[in-house]
């Protein structure tokens, strides 16, 4: 122990002498585990969500009371009921949206904040005194300070006014979007008469489960919370993120092993220092692993604050889309765990045990033999994987062989470009070209990670960039209406008015119903969803097939056959429903059935809908919800004026009533919003990429003093000596860069022919931007040089009587 501890003395206090060296490994370590950190985190925030109720007690919600289908409250009278049954704890929640005076719209969700006051806890902890307190409780307004931000009160006592009533406003982190407020105040606001949106249901036995539907009979759903909407939709969702971060942990791997490198030859003198003073080569090694394990766990905690640091800086755009697109129904804040600490010092520690055994000597013959085998199982892994692939698992592991055979070519063919014969006659020159033989084994870990780094962005460029051609043409067709209404109540009335005026050429409407389809035993829940009575009210959907709809797509039942019904893309591709299926769609206890007749595009859902005519909606007798009218006026029609008309005729305000081009920007700027993340954890992956070959040569750098210093000997000036080491640089980065395009083609046609129809349900084509693919490749090489250069100045300017004396 004594020897260990003379030994950890000595690290010390060479650490002492190099705090930079010391900060470079920490920072080359953590930044491995901070992505993958950051996307666990959401993940895991996003499945704890019922960990506390809403109304923000230590209560696990367990299932979920929620109103029948095609209803959005539960009774009073049924809430009454279910608040006397002995042996549940209940805690009923009313959502909706309010009004303000200055005509903005706020969500809201009323809970019991008694509970605040008889338990202490909850919010309750947050009322100090500069906030409101117990004896107004009940009229307070609690708000998320970046809804407050939005909202533009700057005073230091905000107040909403609604109905010319005036709610202080209290700031609480987490809120989300919505504003939080006792259930008596909400109720009052949104004019429930004692209704309820749903009840949480507190650790509920499993023996109460039976009872409890028992006495819900016809009049309300019990569910589960590991069985919400939000758990099924956003699977893919975050499976893509993780995918996403696990491969910015692999190229922070390439880094964090660049770190160790680093470390360990920076002490190469140290240690031959110590053996000759008599410590034992066991008891070096000892200390160098346990001291790497040591720094993995602080740095893997490093890791982990600053994943947790990015995960609530994506928090919001990632907020947004889980709650446009995935039904969120909680604000998120992502929080440390130790199982981030946990996971990062695991991963930390394989980049340790990689390190190692890297250390051991393999003899070519068997290196030449053991990346031919990998090659060829990655070829041939491709080829199997590209005719059976069907699941998301599968779809990645095909990227990973693509991956892999790129990483077994890219040396190869870097060392060939240096082994050919050059047009040059210039000792300078030759001598580089000599040089980047061995070079080319010291830098592969960050010309692999830069590979690797700009694959993946090329990839995610060509997915985005082919999605959002997709989605030009699917809105193109989708939105062909003139203009877009949506007043406040739809009536039968208002529709007829508008079809007889001499305005417009079609009056479209959309309507939907919430339904169930019984399916391999277990309920689908599915969309029922009409523009209109007839075949030619649904003209702007696009079939698979690219043939019209008409009648024998949609149509009404008869006496002699069943109504005719579309499925969306994502209702045959991930729930298996066929064209010739006979389905039967359930509301409570009434029901339809209908023939599936066709499936069309519907980018953007991943639920089950079904397409029909408004009459096989109307005489099923289903509750649905009218959202408003599509309008195409008639030729020589000016837009503008009939705006205005219909404002002034059905009183709506602007924010009702949308022209085609503005509605179509939204619906693609709403898209578009699902993509921010991916593209900051992309750019994320390519710091870490540059991080890693500053390190790289910094590494380098090191072991080329003694060349270096032996040709500024021989005449060679600073300046020749920097361009030639930098000349060096870009061909082996832009040789990484060409390679990196043709890698990042695949993996985006990967994803756009296997991920992208499994995880999601929809099909596109693979559409090519070469002028932002290279556009793109000259940035990051633009980068990368000045990355490389940054070490070969600091080397360059090194006295040369001094390089020569440290050799």
């Amino acid at each position: 122990m004594t020897e260990l501890r003379l030994i950890f003395y000595s690290y010390g206090q060479f650490y002492l002498r190099h705090k930079g060296l010391l900060l470079l490994f920490i920072l080359g370590f953590s930044l491995g585990s901070a992505l993958i950190s950051a996307i666990y985190g959401l993940n895991l925030e996003a499945s704890k969500r019922y960990t506390n109720s809403s109304a923000l007690l230590e209560n696990p919600v367990t299932h979920f009371i929620k109103p029948q289908l095609g209803k959005s409250r539960i009774s009073h009278a049924l809430w009454h009921r279910l608040s006397r049954l002995p042996n549940l704890n209940l805690e009923p929640v009313l959502e909706g949206r309010v009004l303000l005076d200055d005509k903005r719209r706020l969500s809201i969700r009323g809970v019991d904040l008694l509970k605040w006051v008889k338990f202490g806890k909850g919010g309750a902890g947050q009322l100090d005194s500069g906030q409101p307190n117990r004896g107004r409780l009940f009229e307070t307004v609690f708000l998320d300070p970046k809804v407050i931000a939005r909202l533009g009160d700057k005073t230091t006592q905000p107040k909403l006014t609604i109905d010319g009533n005036t709610y202080h406003v209290s700031a609480m982190e987490g809120l989300g979007h919505q504003a939080l407020m006792d259930i008596s105040l909400a109720d009052k606001l949104l004019q429930a008469n004692g209704e309820v949106s749903f009840v949480e249901v507190i650790e509920m036995r499993d023996a109460n489960v039976k009872p409890l539907t028992e006495v819900l009979a016809q009049q309300a759903r019990l569910e589960s919370a590991t069985e919400q909407a939000f758990d099924t939709l956003s699977g893919p969702f975050f499976f893509n993120l993780q995918a996403l971060a696990f491969l910015g942990y692999i190229v922070g791997a390439f880094l964090s092993f660049n770190a160790i490198k680093l470390a360990v030859s920076a002490r190469k003198k140290l240690q031959r220092q110590l053996y000759v003073l008599g410590c034992q080569q066991r008891r070096l090694m000892q200390a160098v692993v346990i001291e790497l394990l040591s720094l993995g766990l602080i740095c893997a905690f490093i890791g982990a604050l600053l994943g947790v640091t990015l995960a609530n800086v994506l928090v919001t755009d990632v907020g947004r889309v889980l709650r446009s697109f995935y039904q969120l129904d909680r604000g998120l804040i992502v929080g440390l765990d130790y199982s981030m600490v946990l996971l990062g010092f695991a991963l930390n520690t394989l980049v340790l045990v990689c390190f190692l055994v890297s250390q051991k000597s393999i003899a070519a013959k068997f290196k030449k033999m053991i990346l031919g085998s990998v090659f060829l199982l990655s070829v041939i892994g491709a080829v199997v994987l590209w005719r059976y692939a069907d699941s998301k698992f599968t779809a990645l592991l095909l990227c990973a062989c693509v991956l892999f055979a790129f990483f077994i070519v890219t040396p190869s063919i870097l060392k060939r470009v240096f082994s050919c014969r050059w047009p040059t006659q210039s000792p300078l020159l030759l001598w580089i070209k000599a040089d980047s033989k061995t070079q080319i084994n010291e830098l592969l870990s960050a010309v692999l990670a830069t590979l690797m780094a700009m694959g993946a962005a090329i990839g995610m460029q060509v997915m985005v960039n082919s999605f959002s051609t997709a989605l030009d043409g699917h809105l193109q067709k989708r939105l062909s209406a003139d203009l877009y209404i949506r007043p406040s109540i739809v009536s039968e009335d208002m529709e007829n008015e508008l079809r007889k005026s001499d305005k417009f050429e079609k009056v479209g409407v959309y309507w939907q119903a919430q339904t169930e389809l019984l399916s391999h035993s277990k309920r689908l829940p599915v969309k029922l969803v009409s523009f209109g009575p007839s075949a030619i009210y649904h003209s702007h959907i696009t079939l698979l097939d690219r043939v019209p709809v008409d009648p024998e797509h949609l149509s009404s039942a008869t006496n002699h056959r069943l109504a005719r019904c579309l499925v969306n893309e994502p209702g045959w591709r991930l729930y298996n429903i066929e064209i010739g299926d006979t389905i039967e769609l359930q509301q409570g206890a009434k029901q339809i059935s209908c023939l599936v007749s066709g499936i069309y595009y519907d980018y953007g859902e991943q639920s089950t809908t079904i397409l029909v005519t408004t009459s096989v909606i109307e005489n099923a007798k289903f509750a649905y919800e009218a959202y408003g009218f599509s309008l195409t006026l008639i030729p020589n029609q000016d837009i503008d004026v009939v705006a205005q008309q219909l404002k002034e005729t059905y009183d709506l305000e602007t924010n009702q009533i949308s022209v085609n081009k503005t509605f179509k920007a939204f619906a693609k700027q709403l898209f578009e919003n699902t993509f921010k993340v991916t593209h900051a954890l992309n750019l994320f992956i390519m710091m870490i990429a540059l991080f890693g070959i500053w390190v790289s040569f910094l590494t380098l750098g090191r072991q080329q003093l003694q060349p270096m210093s032996v040709l500024q000997t021989l005449g060679v000036t600073r300046s020749q000596l920097f361009w030639s080491k930098l000349l060096q640089a870009g061909v082996i980065l832009m040789v990484t860069t060409l390679l990196a395009i043709p890698l990042g083609i695949m993996l985006g046609w990967v994803l756009l022919a296997y991920v992208m129809p499994i995880a999601f349900g929809w099909s596109m084509a693979l559409v090519l931007s070469w002028p932002d693919i290279l556009g793109f490749c000259a940035v990051v090489l633009l980068l990368a040089l000045i990355a490389s250069a940054l070490p070969l100045i600091k080397l360059i300017r090194r006295n040369v009587a001094d390089s020569v004396a440290s050799l």
